[in-house]
């Protein structure tokens, strides 16, 4: 027997429309605020009560709606932001769907006080479950209220998979405070439980917004980036590489002022972060997109959260281009600074050190100087002689060993030039002295009024992996044989995986053929490789390429970045002539200044801060 087909009645479509647009408490606030800000509201009030599953207000100062409008508003697919389907494709207006209300109303006990500037009276209408009870005229402010108590009451399978009122509370909060780093020039105030989580200057000031919202040390590390085209203007914050966060929540991003979430952008961003940040670590970034809107699609998904552009490869290298200009332009150390806790002991914090504001500090440090001697000197050991003329250094082992002592060594004076950002190291660690080696893993430095700790293991990292990916480009890898080849055992799978590669390895230096049964042998390495401790790496790149899409960059940039790492050096004991050579060859590298995964190559401290701490100055 066939199944009857029935046309739903208006309450099922409209709960069944609630489904999609109403998540949760969150997305009825998105939806009304969203509202607000597209009837031009210049001051928006949210308050919630119990995560907002039983009472949520969403005040605005906006256009209000007409009389004769108010009910028709609260009809599925009624709305005032487009007329035909031509007008999809140049929308500006953050709703334009006209689902939110109509899927609100229907799942909720909800009320709207409404007024326009030029009506002499408001309306109040109260609706329950989709259900017009009751209407008034009264008095109201110009501007709409609308309240929503007991969301949910009357779909109870929605309410078991409510999540607790503080969990619901964070979404919320998450996203009133997106809504308003779109919107710096309308005031926001946040009500939870009666207590205000936040109010926004609405000054049109993006950076007090920002105050006002996050946290004080992320305004002091973000950095300002603009650029403008003929089609996308982009305008915002991006934070140094030495803040990061564990997620991508504080990826921001907004669209002719819309919040979205985009991979693609989200791959631009951190594509131009790629080295500098350690990983799964991530930015912070708050960046205003505006485009013509008829290079995009906002109308992907009832949420609108989602979004297409119709040109990717230009939005994806302006974004990145822009962030890597912006990170160029302001390189960063980390700087080592005493401060308390709590409990009053002292604790030791990242901050940050700035090239470009080298010359203002060492002036500010010069006032606290009290003609004691700039230098720490650490004691050298060498086992025959007392005294050593530079051609011996290359000899020399540090360490730290008061029987015979040395002036820690000069370096060579680089010739003056401008400051650019591939000169930036060139610059700073002018005129250094290495005063010796930390646990056999770092390099201590000292420059005018700082001293600076060089991570060994980091700094040749880079510097390999530079050569090795310079080398690549120009096609002059050279390779070297080894004397005995390697014989890797394999898992079927990842001899069937790896075979499709052999041709890129070889590309990059490797020599790797099949040696029959699973099995593959290793003839020859890129010679800056060295030869390697073991060849782990190969594994852990047949992991990764696994989990990834494949492509050639990322590949090659996989097999550079895990042979590097095999052919440094970490935990070695070294002469002065190496310390020396090393930093040479550091100082001629351009940005960034991590590994190739993203860990810092030098730390600062001053000799402010060392004084300080010895109580020698205030």
């Amino acid at each position: 027997m066939s199944k009857v087909i029935r046309i739903l009645n208006d309450l099922t479509i409209n709960k069944i429309a609630a489904g999609e647009v109403v998540e949760g408490p969150y997305s009825v606030i998105k939806e009304l605020i969203e509202n607000a800000i597209d009837a031009g509201a210049s001051n928006i009030v949210v308050e919630i009560k119990e995560g907002g599953q039983k009472y949520i207000r969403v005040s605005d100062n906006g256009v209000g709606i007409d009389d004769e409008d108010v009910e028709i508003a609260f009809m599925r697919h009624a709305t005032s932001k487009i007329e035909v389907v031509e007008d999809l494709n140049s929308v500006l207006t953050l709703g334009f769907r006209g689902e939110a209300l109509a899927s609100i109303a229907a799942v909720s006990q909800a009320q709207i006080i409404t007024k326009p500037k030029e009506q002499l009276h408001g309306v109040s209408l109260d609706i329950v479950g989709g259900d017009i009870v009751n209407r008034q005229e009264i008095g109201a402010p110009n501007g709409t209220t609308i309240i929503v108590k007991n969301l949910f009451f009357n779909i109870p399978a929605r309410l078991k998979f409510m999540k607790s009122s503080q969990a619901e509370a964070t979404k919320i909060g998450e996203i009133i405070s997106r809504l308003a780093l779109s919107q710096p020039n309308i005031a926001f105030k946040y009500i939870n439980n009666s207590n205000i989580m936040f109010t926004t200057p609405g000054n049109n000031n993006l950076e007090q917004t920002i105050l006002s919202i996050l946290d004080k040390e992320l305004v002091k590390n973000l950095l300002p980036t603009k650029i403008k085209t003929n089609q996308i203007e982009i305008d915002g914050f991006i934070s140094q590489p030495t803040y990061v966060r564990g997620n991508r929540n504080y990826e921001i991003v907004f669209v002719n002022g819309r919040y979205i979430k985009s991979k693609l952008i989200s791959k631009a961003i951190e594509d131009a972060y790629k080295e500098k940040l350690p990983i799964n670590k991530f930015p912070v970034c708050i960046l205003n997109i505006n485009i013509d809107p008829n290079l995009i699609d906002v109308n992907v998904h009832p949420t609108k959260t989602e979004i297409k552009f119709h040109e990717e490869q230009i939005v994806y290298s302006l974004i990145h281009n822009t962030v890597t200009s912006c990170l160029r332009k302001n390189v960063t150390i980390p700087s080592l600074v005493m401060k308390k806790n709590n409990e009053g002991k002292n604790l030791w914090l990242d901050k940050t050190f700035y090239h470009n504001n080298f010359k203002e500090n060492k002036s500010t440090y010069n006032t606290h100087n009290n003609n004691e001697s700039n230098s720490l000197q650490i004691a050298m050991k060498e086992p025959n002689e007392n005294k050593i003329d530079t051609k011996q250094n290359e000899n020399i082992k540090l360490s730290i060993d008061h029987k015979e002592e040395f002036s820690p060594q000069v370096s060579e004076t680089f010739e003056e030039s401008e400051t650019t950002q591939e000169s930036f190291l060139s610059n700073l660690l002018k005129d250094y002295k290495i005063i010796g080696q930390l646990f056999n893993t770092y390099i201590i430095v000292e420059k005018e009024l700082s001293m600076f700790l060089i991570d060994q293991h980091a700094a040749h990292e880079r510097l390999v992996y530079n050569k090795l990916s310079q080398q690549f480009k120009e096609n002059s890898i050279t390779a070297q044989r080894l004397l005995s080849p390697e014989i890797l055992h394999l898992s079927n799978e990842d001899y069937s995986f790896i075979t499709q590669f052999l041709d890129k390895f070889k590309n990059l230096g490797f020599e790797i053929e099949s040696f029959g049964m699973n099995t593959m042998i290793i003839r020859e390495v890129p010679l800056v490789m060295g030869k390697p401790k073991n060849y782990d790496f190969l594994f852990e790149v047949i992991d990764e390429l696994k989990n990834d899409n494949y492509n050639e960059e990322y590949f090659t940039e996989t097999i550079i970045r895990k042979s590097c790492r095999e052919a440094i050096k970490a935990s070695d004991k070294l002469s002065l002539s190496e310390m020396n050579e090393l930093i040479k060859d550091l100082c001629k590298i351009e940005p960034p200044l991590t590994c190739p995964h993203g860990r810092p190559i030098l730390l600062s401290l001053t000799k402010y801060e060392i004084e300080k701490n010895f109580k020698r100055i205030q």
